[in-house]
């Protein structure tokens, strides 16, 4: 009997000291992270112009989007653009014009290709959803205007683009670039998911902490 307590206090020991062994080399082994503890992490916004056409009509696009850097490569942030230009159309009302207004945001995901170099990349992406309200040429008289004619929807949109950005200072970018506007899911009578969707070109003014 007391060669089987001695044992088992042995085999305890051991065991408590493989335990504490392993803790101690979890502890010098950190856990590993996606971001490692050394990631970098600074903030910047961007005002953006976009050119574009809406069913065959130019317009200007206004917007920002901004977030944070991590590493001078990666970005993660909003962004949101709306439509500040007329663009009109002839849709199912034959009696007068009709006119499209709007605009969409969402997720912001990019990386950045050699930013230390003075010229290099800028890839974003949007990811998110909008609305869109067309109306005709009599809507913002009123609604005690029987001739009035109006009809809205939500979409889902992907926005992917390129971007070819110079450092101006280390806290100031230029970037100029184009994007393809993919929406679907509208539900327009006037007009369609082709018709919202297009390339654009952009000019874009960032501010934050680019070193």
């Amino acid at each position: 009997m007391m060669k089987k307590c001695i044992l088992s206090i042995m085999l305890l020991a051991f065991a408590m000291s493989i335990a504490i062994a392993q803790d101690d080399e979890y502890q010098v082994k950190e856990t590993k992270t996606v971001l490692g503890k050394n990631t970098k992490a600074r903030g910047f916004g961007s005002l953006d112009l976009k050119v574009s056409k809406f069913k065959n009509d130019h317009a200007l696009l206004v917007g920002v989007h901004g977030g944070v850097i991590l590493d001078n490569r990666f970005v993660l942030g909003l962004g949101g653009y709306g439509l500040t230009t007329n663009v009109d159309f002839e849709g199912t009302d034959p009696t007068g014009k009709q006119y499209l207004y709007g605009g969409y945001g969402g997720l912001v995901l990019g990386a950045v290709i050699a930013p230390r170099e003075i010229v290099h990349i800028y890839i974003p992406v949007l990811i998110g959803a909008g609305g869109m309200e067309v109306t005709d040429q009599n809507y913002f008289q009123g609604h005690f205007d029987s001739n009035y004619f109006s009809e809205s929807s939500a979409f889902f949109v992907v926005e992917p683009g390129v971007e070819i950005e110079i450092n101006m200072t280390k806290f100031f970018k230029i970037g100029i670039g184009g994007s393809y506007r993919w929406i679907r899911e509208s539900n327009l009578v006037n007009i369609t998911d082709n018709d919202l969707s297009n390339f654009s070109g952009q000019i874009s003014f960032k501010f934050g902490s680019f070193r």
